[in-house]
């Protein structure tokens, strides 16, 4: 069995490292144990749920990535489980068409193979149900902010407009590549999933001819999103027979900027941020070639990927050596953009690490020290606030990767 794999690290890290890929979700089963890839079927970047609906005419391949065992996650191990669709034997990594109107059940039932190992392996299912392509339409997911408000213990503020509305079009700065996910969606506003190798993303320019999309490098479901100076483009989806508008983006200058506010996502320590950019009209602007760097404190600071708008950043507690018993620490952010600035101070309790090491300690390579602050900051009489985030960084807290924004020195609590 020496091809299974067995992580026994604390699950925290393994998330925080799926994290930065595209396509991880957690354990999705009926019962919460087993994590079941769907491709192609996409239903979102940040879940897929047991008992989540599909379109008609769609292939899903129910493939076992891993599964709870108790103590420790098991990766390869499909052979721990028989596994059956209505009784007759099903493969893993096995394909279904959804071509009837009803739904598909897989059932996992522990084999015996696996007895030797003091491992729980329990039986779990997962379920499919199937709807018709009618009255469908299709929008962009903000899966950074979906993935911060699922997972984050906690964000600094949460500005309403931090993920616009569905009709909003998105407005990004010209020259500018950003990523998106693309949800199908019912008139009741729920998800539907969608077959990757069935649909097409389109974007036409200035009512021109659609051209088809490919998937960002390395990603199956990330899209990417791109104007010209003075251009509007609009994106649709054709898939099942239908073509479903998605988005409608509109080059907006980043000389259209007028403020900034910086949000903070915690983990325990703080995890990442983003500065929201508005334009004159309070629209939220996306592309903006926002600059990180620190007043006060030590912290690293990189982008989440080269899909992630310039004006995400993650922010990670890595430059000083861990502390030996709880301590307070805290750190001033700053965000600029031209002759626009955004400052925010939080704090955090960090704790000594679960598992000593003798190892000496290195800080993270894109650490940076507080500069201070210049003799007019550009803040006038804007007022402080407070942003702290206490508490273990679990599972949930490190999938808070992908991030949020605030506005002017202020200290959140």
């Amino acid at each position: 069995m020496s091809h299974w794999i067995v992580h026994v690290v604390p699950g925290c890290l393994v998330l925080s490292v799926c994290l930065a890929a595209s396509g991880c979700t957690e354990p999705n089963s009926e019962e919460g144990r087993l994590r079941v890839s769907l491709s192609p079927l996409f239903y979102s970047e940040i879940q897929q749920p047991s008992g989540l609906r599909a379109l008609q005419g769609s292939t899903v391949c129910f493939d076992l990535a891993e599964f709870d065992a108790g103590s420790v996650t098991v990766h390869g191990a499909e052979e721990c489980y028989d596994m059956a669709i209505a009784g007759v034997p099903f493969k893993d990594g096995g394909c279904v068409i959804l071509d009837g109107p009803s739904g598909v059940q897989v059932d996992y039932t522990p084999s015996a193979v696996c007895l030797e190992e003091e491992w729980e392996v329990l039986p779990d299912r997962f379920r499919v149900e199937v709807v018709p392509v009618d009255g469908l339409r299709a929008r962009l997911e903000w899966h950074m902010e979906l993935k911060a408000e699922r997972f984050a213990e906690r964000l600094s503020s949460r500005p309403a407009d931090r993920i616009p509305a569905a009709d909003e079009p998105l407005r990004l700065v010209p020259g500018v590549t950003v990523g998106f996910p693309i949800n199908v969606i019912d008139g009741a506003g729920e998800r539907v999933a969608w077959d990757l190798a069935q649909g097409r993303v389109l974007a036409a320019t200035d009512g021109g001819p659609g051209q088809a999309l490919t998937p960002i490098e390395d990603t199956e479901t990330i899209w990417p999103m791109r104007v010209g100076p003075g251009e509007t483009r609009t994106i649709t989806l054709e898939v099942a027979g239908a073509v479903l508008p998605v988005a409608t983006v509109v080059a907006t200058p980043v000389e259209q900027a007028a403020s900034l506010e910086i949000v903070a996502a915690f983990a325990g320590t703080p995890f990442g941020a983003r500065a929201i950019v508005r334009d004159g009209e309070g629209k939220v602007m996306i592309g903006a070639p926002v600059t990180w760097s620190l007043v006060e404190g030590e912290l690293a600071f990189e982008r989440f990927n080269d899909s992630a708008p310039p004006e995400y950043t993650s922010i990670e507690d890595n430059c000083a050596p861990p502390p030996t018993v709880p301590e307070s620490r805290r750190a001033v952010l700053r965000a600029q953009l031209g002759a626009l600035s955004d400052e925010l101070e939080i704090e955090w309790a960090a704790k000594p690490p679960e598992e000593k090491s003798d190892a000496p300690f290195e800080p993270d390579p894109a650490c940076q020290k507080g500069t201070g602050r210049a003799e007019d900051d550009g803040l006038g009489d804007r007022g402080c606030g407070c942003a702290s985030g206490a508490g273990d960084a679990g599972l949930a807290g490190l999938a808070s990767l992908m991030l949020l924004a605030g506005r002017r020195r202020r200290r959140a609590q």
